[in-house]
């Protein structure tokens, strides 16, 4: 069994392995193994997604998210932290969506909100409609977005 340590205390991962609402705020790692995940309320912590099916972010994920080589993920609320898109993988940023944070791209992003961070990979990003990427403001070199 895996396990996170938050606040001092050893607490297991969450592991989905059927179609799954996220209401509310959940601390620690969520592992979707199969089943169509979606979030609603606020993610502290890491998802790594696995299933086949879509996932849909329409609240906050604050942390790490892994996609897994055919995950499809559409994006309406927010994404902050590191975000893992393999080759075969797409993450869609629909109109009201914001990406923040690393970006380590093998696969497809489509934009159609808004991202603001750093990129590394091969992967490509689309830009489409309104999406933009955020330029950032530098401060004592620093890069602020």
């Amino acid at each position: 069994m895996s396990f996170d340590y938050i606040n001092g205390e050893k607490v297991p991962q969450t592991f989905i392995h059927e179609d799954y609402e996220l209401v509310g705020t959940h601390n620690g790692t969520v592992n979707v193994e199969s089943g169509k995940f979606i979030l609603h309320g606020k993610l502290q912590g890491t998802l790594c997604l696995n299933s086949n099916e879509p996932t849909e972010i329409y609240g906050e994920q604050q942390g790490t998210v892994s996609l897994s080589g055919n995950s499809h993920v559409f994006v309406n609320g927010t994404i902050q932290g590191t975000t893992t898109i393999p080759y075969g993988a797409t993450l869609i940023i629909e109109s009201t969506g914001k990406l923040q944070g690393t970006l380590s791209n093998d696969g497809t992003v489509i934009l159609r909100g808004v991202f603001g961070g750093v990129t590394s990979g091969t992967g490509q990003i689309i830009t489409e409609g309104n999406g933009y990427i955020k330029e950032p403001v530098v401060r004592n070199g620093i890069n602020y977005y």
